[in-house]
């Protein structure tokens, strides 16, 4: 059996492995908001995350490769949330995915952006922001840093 083009080490299937492992998410003042887990399936062709708030909430992404574009995507959904976005590394190695989010109440969608970077310490600081259509910037909804979780 042929062993998938997304198994392989060429890029782009390889840009957003730096996000798998077991993590506890801060807040930038250090404040634990969550922990994720992220494991590489599917013979190394999806990244799936498994998240936990603090409160008990949970959310499930699943990341690849889209055939048809060449771009990361994910799609993730939360009981507050459905996100569905893409995109590729920047010039500075940031993931960089940009998209829509649709909330699970029924209220307008909005554009939303979401960036991922590698720290030299091992983190990853994590912002998500939302494109205010009322004053065309993106506004900051969720910022803070993954660490490595000690067993």
């Amino acid at each position: 059996r042929p062993t998938p083009i997304c198994s392989s080490e060429n890029k782009p299937y390889r840009d957003f492995d730096f996000v798998v492992g077991n993590w506890e998410f801060r807040t930038e003042d250090g404040n634990k908001v969550g922990e994720q887990v992220i494991t590489k399936q599917g013979e190394g062709c999806t990244i799936i995350e498994e998240w936990t708030e603090v409160s008990g909430i949970t959310g499930r992404g699943i990341s690849f490769v889209d055939p048809k574009t060449g771009l990361w995507r994910q799609v993730w959904m939360s009981s507050r949330f459905h996100i569905d976005y893409s995109g590729e590394l920047n010039k500075s190695g940031a993931m960089v995915l940009e998209g829509t989010m649709y909330p699970t109440t029924g209220n307008t969608s909005s554009r939303v952006r979401g960036v991922w970077t590698k720290q030299s310490d091992g983190s990853i600081k994590k912002e998500f922001l939302r494109f205010d259509e009322k004053t065309n910037k993106w506004d900051v909804f969720f910022y803070g840093f993954a660490y490595p979780k000690k067993d």
